[in-house]
């Protein structure tokens, strides 16, 4: 093997670990873009969360798109779901983790008024208790609960409107305890603890936040828990600790859902990563309860204040190699230089 040829060797082994390493930085920085992209959002930490869906800083968030499948697992089953595919993001501050949620939608279903009207909402799931491990994603399984927040269209935009504007020129027999006369038609809000007797009105006199005017005035996000098919249970009134808002504009929703980064059991924390489940009811397909577009897991995490080393550290990490790189060239010139010396 000839000089020249021992040193363009010599050369290779030393570059070999700088384009090694640059390689791998390379491959994992692409690996990790594409499982962000199929099963993974990103948090962006702001200020203060936006008020409107349609805030500047909503279009700076990181984008993830989630398929719907039909809820066909169990009784009511749906075998083709009214919507396909939602797409979500999210920001944080200090106190609460918001969502924006789109979806294609052609009609605008926002009014419960009569049993063949079925209202447009969609919802987020998370594990109760992340650290217990993942829940089976549809309503979670004993022992590992889920929380569930949905937005729903009618609590939103449904008291602006009254039975009389639906059904025009309808007889109505005298409401007690309500402060209307005879022959006018009640209003839910008419009942209550300053108007009447809720007593008059006994699924919002049982509890039942469905039947909850002062609740459904407040927010348009229930939370509610569930261990499983068939658990779905509403958290108390003072307790619905969720703020949301829609609006449905050329063919489809946006809906933002802000909850509290404190939980009952753990916090949303700048780092970690907690599994989120999505569902979507179509009210024009007749969709409610368990006839829905439901998702499997995907998975939040929110995103981290790093320090200027986390920038920095790289560099001077490939500014180092370079530099040892650069004394083994030197080093090699020197000793082919003396070679051909004790040669000459």
């Amino acid at each position: 093997m000839t000089l020249s040829t021992d040193k363009e060797t010599r050369r290779r082994l030393l570059l070999a670990p700088l384009v090694g390493g640059l390689t791998a930085m390379l491959g994992n920085v692409s690996r990790t873009a594409r499982a962000q992209e199929k099963a993974s959002l990103i948090a962006k930490a702001v200020d203060k969360i936006p008020t409107t869906v349609d805030h500047a800083d909503w279009q700076k968030a990181d984008v993830l798109v989630v398929p719907l499948a039909p809820q066909a697992v169990i009784k009511p089953r749906l075998y083709e779901a009214g919507v396909k595919t939602i797409s979500v993001r999210s920001l944080y501050d200090s106190e609460r983790v918001a969502f924006l949620l789109e979806w294609a939608d052609s009609r605008k279903d926002s009014e419960i008024s009569g049993v063949e009207a079925f209202r447009d909402a969609v919802a987020i799931e998370f594990p109760a208790n992340p650290s217990n491990g993942i829940p089976y994603f549809a309503m979670g399984e004993p022992n590992k609960p889920v929380t569930i927040y949905q937005w729903k269209a009618d609590w939103q935009f449904g008291r602006k409107h009254d039975v009389e504007e639906r059904y025009p020129g309808m007889v109505a027999d005298w409401y007690p305890f309500t402060g209307r006369s005879a022959g006018e038609v009640a209003e839910l809000t008419d009942y209550g603890a300053e108007n009447g007797e809720k007593a008059f009105h006994t699924s919002w006199w049982a509890e039942n936040p469905l039947g909850n005017p002062e609740l459904q005035a407040r927010t348009s996000v229930e939370k509610l828990q569930a261990e499983g098919f068939g658990t779905l249970t509403p958290v108390d009134a003072q307790h619905q600790d969720a703020a949301g808002m829609g609006a449905w504009n050329d063919g489809a929703w946006k809906v933002q859902i802000s909850i509290p980064r404190a939980q009952e059991i753990f916090s949303f924390e700048p780092g970690m990563t907690v599994p989120f489940a999505f569902a979507a009811w179509n009210g024009a397909n007749g969709e409610r309860g368990g006839e829905k577009g439901v998702s499997t897991w995907y998975f939040l995490s929110l995103e981290k204040s790093v320090g200027a080393e986390v920038y920095w550290g790289p560099a001077l990490a490939v500014v180092g190699v370079a530099a040892a790189q650069m004394w083994g060239l030197r080093h090699l010139r020197g000793k082919v230089r003396r070679s051909d010396e004790n040669h000459g």
